[in-house]
């Protein structure tokens, strides 16, 4: 199907633009799919690298929800979502909170039908609060007043002001003046509990990658310990972490926080080069000449390797960019895979969390004495010159 020149179908556009607001923007070409907020974004999901069965992970955790809003149980629940920057951990959250609305929408029909008494307990009415917005930015938790990466205490003060502040403007009867924005954070997840439990509530809280600046992950391991004591009866905490190995993941950021029943892993990795033909095809509906790799092309790479991009995020600006550039020259737009360059990513400047000799570097300036002087750089010592080549 070729889609007309008013439509990018690799664009996405901010959730509630365009529903009777006095602007219009145009689609970008980076931005999470905020399923539960945004219809368009639904159509726009693809599944690569295995996200939809993720997605079905996810699902089946919910078969515990009648526990998480038990106050007798009294826990919620800790969603991590953990793989490498770029790679859809924010949209595979979005999509997510979206599956758990509709749950308890479904929950909250049949309840309704099936006529409880005065003392049931009813389905709740899910409450969204996103820390760091639509893209899960951390900036607005994670840094303190004096603009340093803040203390675990600090990150969490900061995620409850969040909480507290959001719940005021949806509950704003109930919660003014009776939950507490200072002392014990975990006090307040409490009160925060029983207040949800109150008003038939619940509340799905967004957590955003926060990069941790320990190369051994104690700090992470202490923060997320920290969610799991604060996820309490009708909480849900989805905490995005950044993690570039997905073989490694579970080990080093699970299986230290022991065994957990209120905790549920989705893990992402890398795109293999089929994601890109399933990438492009989808963007494009059901046309009758699938693609093949692009590989196959008479002037592409054998190697199918060559066409694996790093990220979502990079695949869905290619994809993007060419179709702007159809439009343009001939007023449609079909991107197939072959359309796509071979990919040439710089990895280094992905990254989130810095090189281990550019972190000891960071750790050792932020522990000099004020108005002490930097160190002299260590002298290169002098390389052999190389052997001349053969014939010279």
């Amino acid at each position: 199907m070729t889609q007309s020149v008013e439509t990018n179908p690799y664009g996405v556009r901010v959730p509630g633009d365009g529903s009777g607001l006095w602007w219009t923007t145009e689609p970008l070409d980076d931005h999470p799919l905020v399923a539960w907020e945004e219809d368009s974004h639904v159509r726009a999901w693809v599944d690569v690298d295995h996200a939809e069965e993720q997605v079905r992970k996810f699902e089946a955790s919910l078969a515990r929800l009648p526990e998480m809003i038990l106050p007798q149980v009294d826990r919620g629940h800790v969603v991590v979502v953990t793989g490498p920057v770029g790679m859809g951990k924010t949209t595979l959250i979005h999509r997510c909170v979206h599956l758990m609305q509709e749950r308890l929408r479904e929950a909250a029909v049949r309840a309704e039908r099936s006529r409880l008494g005065p003392d049931d307990i009813r389905p709740p009415r899910p409450v969204v609060v996103m820390t760091g917005g639509y893209r899960n930015h951390a900036d607005s938790v994670s840094v303190d007043e004096r603009g340093r990466f803040a203390t675990t205490e600090g990150i969490n003060g900061a995620i409850r002001k969040k909480i507290v502040s959001e719940l005021e403007l949806r509950l704003t009867d109930a919660v003014k003046g009776r939950v507490p924005v200072d002392g014990a954070v975990f006090d307040t997840f409490a009160e925060i509990s029983r207040l949800l439990a109150e008003q038939d509530a619940m509340l799905l809280a967004l957590v955003p990658h926060l990069g941790w600046r320990d190369d051994m992950g104690s700090v992470r391991t202490e923060f997320l310990r920290s969610c799991l004591r604060h996820a309490r009866s009708r909480i849900v905490l989805f905490v995005e972490v950044g993690h570039h190995d997905p073989r490694t993941a579970h080990d080093e950021v699970i299986a230290v926080l022991g065994s957990q029943p209120a905790l549920t892993h989705l893990s992402l990795g890398s795109l293999s080069p089929e994601d890109t033909v399933k990438f492009s095809q989808a963007a494009r509906g059901d046309h009758p000449d699938p693609d093949a790799l692009p590989s196959t092309a008479p002037d592409a790479p054998r190697d199918p390797e060559a066409w694996r991009h790093s990220d979502v995020r990079e695949l869905r600006k290619i994809c993007f960019s060419v179709a702007e550039e159809q439009r343009r020259r001939h007023g449609r737009v079909r991107v197939t895979a072959s359309d796509l360059p071979t990919p040439t990513p710089d990895l280094a400047s992905l990254a989130r969390v810095p090189p281990r000799a550019e972190r000891a570097a960071v750790t050792a300036a932020a522990a000099r004495p004020s108005g002490a002087a930097t160190p002299a750089p260590l002298p290169v010592p002098p390389q052999p010159a190389p052997p001349p080549s053969p014939g010279a």
